[in-house]
């Protein structure tokens, strides 16, 4: 953590820091010097990291100071030749000029080429600089895998064991000396000039670890029942606090405790590193526990956070502290052989216990998840595990796993390194999902729909008020991604060291002129993996959380959120080939060596792929659009990017490609007005009323309650057909899809209506039977 808070402080603020420019001579002396000096050093076998780590902060501590020399002397030339300029060109020989001009354009002229030198002298300091820190990282990249690859005597080997008794002389002599420092340190602690401040300390420290999180814990909880508002920002804001109080109160009471001890400087020298070590282990493992209680909540479920079965927070009960106390213990077991100068066999022992610690501690928390299986109560089955956390579960086992095996092969460096970085992994992973969970829901309860308060003093309408809280929310879980990009490595000492290194060892495929190396393809497909869940990311976040708060219909929410993800994987695709290594020209000759095949086989998928961008840009029909094609005619359920879903009314769907929409005749029932007309004709009689029959067509319309009263219904005579008189009623509905149904009804109101009135539905027939006239018989 330190290293990362000082590369992270001299890369932000290294040129505030050098904001005045130093003296050019002077450091362009210096920075020669020093430079060669590095060099030299770099030069010689064995550099420690600690050193390297020196030399890299000092050539970036030369960058800096060279890009400030610059930023201050550039304005200064360009000033100069600003004022030579207004002088204008020198005049031709033979030509007099004012001397006092000649003489100022000759100073500044001196000035401004002083000047230009140092821009150039600083350029190349910045420039050796940033060779001289890639020198400094091609040296710690050899460390780096020196380490992971050195291999020790297995544990299992009496050679292990022997190499440890061999030394326990000389550095159980060194424990002894660091023991015999301690109680002398704690006796002159209890001294008559400091024992007063002793014991304060002593019991300040005690009351803050034993009571000090107990009453803070329950004030808390009372603070935030009755002050927080209630919802989800209770639960968040209580953990949130639950890790404080257990940081703070056990930190600063061991911290209460030394320096109470070391009031008079009783402690110094490995005395005073191995207690400053102590609280920092103290502070570490209390913020892991701290975590472990917050989120796990074993006590209170109702207040838990995650969504976890309360049968696996019970049975995860003790691993809190079992985890925090792994934590502090590591931290110690590093920094004792350091404190107490102990040889390399018992730094050896010393890793080798810290990572069969965090090993058993990993398989013990893993297999207690395991214990609780998935079941069926109430009759309902239990939801399904995601799979990203069944993903990390069978992560966390292979690591644990790997931790042993390297741990008892002999591989000590790897061991530790994998136990470092998965209680890390562990850390961030919880630290930051505590620090979402209470900023969106600060976002939510601070500014939404529901804050009077922000309605009054912003003056902004609910709907704006909860697209800005899902705005600052997704800004937020932006920054945390990557900031838990940049963090997650930290154990590691060159993290894409590597995969570079395998690159090496691997070497490289040749396709022409283009060369693929490992290191080349296993980045593109993490970019590609990382941009591609970036992108599902976004387009649930805007079709679930911000367009919900807009005014969009739900088809223009579908458009945008797909149009979107096309254009993301798009994008996401481009940057894969660009860090495989293919510039613009390469994807260039790629897509023409791909042309003859999209020519050929793909035209119909491409075509297809065309027009779906079409009707997502100019939106002919859209999602819930009512359409008809040909015989086809139903809902637009989904377009996709070859085809569009059409829902027909027996709920059967059909498939039509993208293009038919295109380039046929499509009518769009809803595109202008979502708004249905029923419309049916009825022949009556010629000798029927018609202003009768046209009063109870319009009374059955308007009593019934589908029917709008505007646009409004009317009743018309279409004319007289083969002796009836046809008349056409039209009415308008919510929807054209409720056509049948209404029309449907009506006509059997109207059918009902003219039978109780007496109106005759069709034109009576009068049969009259003649009889047949006789013959008379031909004789």
């Amino acid at each position: 953590m330190i290293r990362l808070f000082t590369f992270l402080f001299l890369a932000s603020f290294g040129a505030s820091c050098f904001a005045q420019a130093p003296d050019a001579a002077k450091f362009f002396d210096d920075a020669r010097q020093q430079t060669a000096d590095i060099r030299k050093q770099l030069n010689a076998d064995d550099v420690e990291d600690a050193k390297l780590l020196e030399f890299r902060d000092a050539a970036s501590s030369l960058g800096a100071q060279s890009e400030a020399l610059i930023a201050d002397r550039t304005p200064k030339l360009a000033a100069l030749q600003a004022r030579l300029a207004e002088l204008g060109p020198e005049p031709a020989k033979g030509t007099s000029e004012a001397a006092d001009i000649a003489a100022q354009r000759t100073d500044l002229t001196k000035q401004a080429a002083a000047l230009d030198a140092e821009i150039k002298r600083a350029k190349l300091a910045a420039l050796d600089s940033q060779q001289l820190a890639g020198e400094v990282a091609d040296a710690r990249r050899t460390n780096f895998q020196a380490r992971l690859s050195q291999r020790t005597a297995s544990p299992l080997t009496p050679t292990f064991w022997s190499d440890i008794v061999g030394a326990l002389a000389r550095d159980g002599a060194r424990l002894g000396a660091l023991r015999d420092g301690l109680r002398a340190a704690l006796a002159d602690s209890f001294a008559a000039d400091n024992r007063l401040y002793a014991f304060a300390g002593l019991m300040c420290g005690v009351l803050l670890i034993v009571l000090g999180r107990w009453w803070a814990v329950r004030a808390l909880m009372r603070l935030t029942a009755d002050r927080v508002p209630q919802g989800r920002l209770r639960r968040s804001a209580f953990a949130f606090a639950i890790v404080l109080a257990t940081t703070l109160f056990a930190g600063f009471g061991v911290q209460a405790m030394v320096l109470g001890f070391d009031w008079h400087g009783a402690f110094s020298g490995a005395e005073k590193a191995f207690a400053n070590a102590v609280v920092g282990a103290v502070f570490l493992g209390s913020f892991v526990a701290g975590l472990g209680y917050g989120l796990l909540s074993p006590a209170r479920p109702s207040w838990r956070l995650p969504s976890i079965p309360d049968a696996i927070a019970e049975r995860l009960r003790l691993a809190p502290a079992l985890f925090g106390i792994a934590a502090a213990a590591s931290l110690l077991l590093n920094r004792l052989p350091v404190v107490a100068g102990s040889s390399l066999s018992v730094t050896i022992a010393a890793s080798f216990l810290a990572s069969i610690l965090h090993g058993v501690l990993f398989v013990w928390a893993l297999a207690r998840c395991g214990v609780v299986r998935p079941r069926e109560q109430d009759d309902e089955p239990a939801e399904p595990r995601p799979v990203w956390l069944g993903v990390g579960l069978a992560v966390y086992w292979l690591g644990a796993f790997l931790i042993l095996a390297s741990s008892l092969l002999g591989f000590v460096a790897l061991a530790n390194l994998l136990a470092r970085q998965m209680m890390w992994l562990l850390i961030v992973v919880s630290a930051l999902y505590l620090l979402v969970r209470l900023v969106e829901d600060l976002f939510a309860t601070a500014l939404s729909s529901r804050a009077s308060w922000a309605q009054r003093t912003l003056g902004l309408e609910p709907r704006t008020l909860d697209q800005f809280s899902v705005l600052l929310s997704g800004a937020f879980r932006v920054v945390v991604f990557l900031f838990a990009l940049l963090i997650a490595f930290v154990p590691f000492t060159e993290p894409t060291d590597l995969i570079q290194r395998g690159s090496r060892l691997g070497g490289s495929l040749k396709l022409g002129q283009m060369e693929i190396a490992p290191s080349a393809v296993l980045g593109a497909m993490l970019v590609f993996a990382i941009g591609w869940f970036a992108v599902r990311t976004l387009q649930r976040w805007l079709g679930e959380r911000l367009l919900p708060t807009t005014r969009m219909e739900p088809g223009m929410r579908n458009s945008v959120t797909t149009l979107l993800g096309y254009v993301g994987v798009f994008v996401v695709f481009a940057f894969s080939l660009s860090a495989l290594g293919l510039s613009l020209e390469r994807i260039a000759w790629v897509a023409s060596a791909l042309s003859v095949g999209i020519g050929f086989g793909l035209q119909a998928i491409v075509q297809n792929f065309v027009s779906g961008l079409i009707l997502l840009a100019e939106r002919p029909v859209k999602v819930g659009d009512l359409v008809v094609l040909g015989d086809t005619e139903g809902d637009i359920r989904r377009i996709n990017v070859r085809a569009t879903e059409i829902q027909l009314a027996d709920r059967s769907t059909v498939i039509v490609p993208n293009s038919e929409l295109i380039t046929k005749s499509v009518r769009n029932v809803t595109l202008a007005n979502a708004e249905g007309r029923v419309q049916f004709r009825l022949p009556l009689p010629l000798d029927t009323d018609a202003q009768r029959v046209r009063d109870i067509l319009f009374t059955a319309i308007r009593a019934h309650p589908g029917v709008y009263e505007k646009p409004a219904p009317s009743v018309l005579i279409e004319g007289i057909q083969n002796g009836a008189i046809v008349f056409v009623a039209t009415a308008y509905i919510a929807s054209p899809r409720q056509s049948g149904s209404v029309r449907s009804d009506l006509l059997f109101d109207v059918l009902a209506r003219l039978r109780t009135d007496g109106v005759a539905l069709s034109t009576p027939y009068d049969v009259k039977l003649r009889p047949v006239p006789e013959t008379t018989p031909m004789g």
